[in-house]
């Protein structure tokens, strides 16, 4: 895991290079290198030493070509040994050198052999080559002014920010895909490489990987897809394990992680539970069963208000954007625990609820009624009973934090995704995973890199991604219930009498940041969104950027 930054006659230097210093502590450099008469190239790179724990020269070079790299390939190995039946040699025994390797071989065609995050850079001795992962784990900011172009893994490391109005950002209280809320900066898409070409300074883009489209026959069979599901979890998790030093978890009090934990034999993880919420959503409570049966130390961090305003403009100043969600706080905090107890890697449970249709706000939308008695439906009451037209106008109504109005802009930008080839639960896992997936990744991802920790997500793998998307409606919803596939499985894994196999309602990480801040429990995210966007610009600006 590390921090990359470079480009073409930029002025990035030392001290942009400082600014990414939490991405990759144990090790960095910067380069520069006269290429031809008005062409410099720059190269820098942060490291955190997971894979190889010695140094190594960076950046990584074969031949003319050079490479700066985060993230992890977990199927390296494997990469590696086919590389070298065709007659590759390496000098280190890292998944960077791998990446170059398998670029100088095969183009962008390696993409889609890759099985991992990742956000790389390659100099290939007359262009950049850039790109991202399938589901966009890694960040990866660029721009282009002139004749030149520069890229980092954020944007204070860019400097000279102009912070913009979005649409996008006010439709949907985060930015998908391209957009960012500073001028002239965009983040390569998920699924996406580019190319700069110096000479004709012009710079391309183009996708590489979507989630396929199954026509015809689905898996049927619950058993048959029970089995596929867990053989494929259990492979994902066995590559995200590897690592050259000790892995934990966040452990909350749901499944996902729960089965994470049970398949990894992890033997310390970490959970949150605020003092706030004891009395009426106890995480606490399921994650200790679990870990006592399991024979997992486990460690409860309790956020506080106080550590909440002392946090604030860190949280700001990692998060650069917003994303709308209160769980920004905990996850520092819960990375904090990680990094002070001297963890580097960390596992997490985040895309089940999008690719298996989880979210209690869609399952909703595939009831023929719904019971206003029902202790789910209670917050969702006032829209469930305006839903009315298509089903993508339900599902905006569901999604959108802006009202009816905000309903109608949403829909606007999500048509393109919205196929009538794909039933309505297809759909509404599909724009789950492709867009509001986005936000809790990039959350994720700064939270725990402000502590210099890698987080893993073992659901993510893009074999389960693309897995989930042959199933039949009825192994996601089973009229009652969604991620029926992964309920059935944790059933099957689990120990027997685990309380959260009976467990009837998740929450999420809830956060109790709007009764600390205003006094009351009401769930309002324009005025956190609205917050934070201000404690960004501040942050920023107070950094020199």
């Amino acid at each position: 895991m590390c921090g990359i930054l470079g480009g073409i006659n930029v002025r990035l230097d030392e001290a942009s290079l400082e600014k990414l210093r939490h991405r990759g502590p144990d090790q960095s450099s910067l380069t520069r290198d006269r290429v031809g008469p008005d062409v410099e190239v720059c190269l820098g790179q942060t490291r955190l030493n997971i894979v190889d724990r010695h140094d190594i020269d960076l950046p990584v070079r074969i031949g003319e070509a050079a490479i700066v790299f985060n993230g992890e390939i977990y199927n390296w190995i494997e990469l590696k040994a086919e590389l070298e039946a065709r007659g590759r040699r390496f000098k280190t025994k890292t998944d960077t050198e791998v990446a170059l390797a398998a670029y100088l071989e095969w183009g962008p065609a390696c993409l889609e052999k890759f099985n991992g995050m990742f956000a790389l850079a390659i100099w290939d001795g007359h262009r950049f080559f850039c790109a991202r992962d399938r589901l966009g784990k890694k960040p990866f900011f660029y721009r282009c002014r002139g004749k030149t172009f520069e890229f980092a893994s954020e944007v204070k490391a860019l400097g000279e920010l102009t912070f913009v109005d979005n649409e996008l950002f006010e439709v949907f209280e985060f930015c998908p895909n391209e957009h960012t809320l500073y001028k002239d900066v965009f983040s390569l898409s998920p699924g996406h490489y580019l190319f700069y070409d110096p000479t004709r300074a012009s710079l391309l883009t183009r996708e590489y990987w979507d989630i396929p489209q199954l026509f015809g026959e689905r898996h049927q069979n619950e058993d048959e897809a029970v089995e596929q599901f867990i053989e494929l979890l259990r492979d994902s998790v066995k590559l995200r394990m590897r690592a050259d030093v000790p892995v934990t978890m966040f452990l909350s009090g749901g499944i996902d992680s729960t089965i994470i934990a049970m398949l990894a034999g992890i033997k310390e993880a970490f959970t949150c539970q605020f003092d706030e919420f004891k009395s009426t959503i106890d995480e606490e409570l399921y994650a200790v069963d679990f870990a006592q049966r399991a024979g997992i130390e486990l460690h409860v961090v309790r956020p506080t208000k106080e550590e909440f305003l002392a946090d604030l403009p860190k949280l700001a100043y990692h998060l650069e954007v917003p994303t709308g969600s209160f769980s920004v706080f905990p996850l520092y905090r819960l990375a904090k625990a990680c990094h002070d107890a001297n963890y580097k890697v960390v596992l997490s449970g985040e895309g089940s609820d999008e690719l298996f249709g989880g979210y209690a706000r869609n399952e909703f939308l595939m009831l023929p009624a719904f019971d206003a008695a029902d202790p789910r439906v209670a917050s969702y009451l006032p829209m469930l009973r305006r839903f009315e037209g298509s089903d993508l106008d339900r599902f905006c109504r569901m999604a959108s934090r802006s009202g009816l109005s905000g309903a109608a802009l949403m829909k606007g930008h999500l048509s393109h995704l919205w196929s009538d080839h794909r039933s309505m639960l297809d759909n509404m896992c599909y724009v789950e995973t492709r867009i509001f997936l986005q936000p809790l990744l990039q959350m994720a991802d700064r939270m725990t890199m402000a502590h210099s920790l890698e987080g893993r997500n073992p659901f993510l793998d893009y074999r389960l991604v693309e897995f989930a998307f042959t199933l039949s409606d009825s192994l996601r919803f089973n009229g009652v219930r969604g991620k029926h596939v992964v309920k059935a499985a944790a059933e099957r894994i689990l120990p027997k009498g685990t309380l959260l196999l009976q467990r009837k309602v998740k929450h999420g990480l809830p956060t109790p940041i709007n009764i600390w801040l205003r006094g009351q429990a009401s769930f309002d995210r324009k005025y956190w969104t609205s917050l934070m966007t201000a404690e960004c610009i501040k942050t920023l600006q107070h950094s020199g950027v």
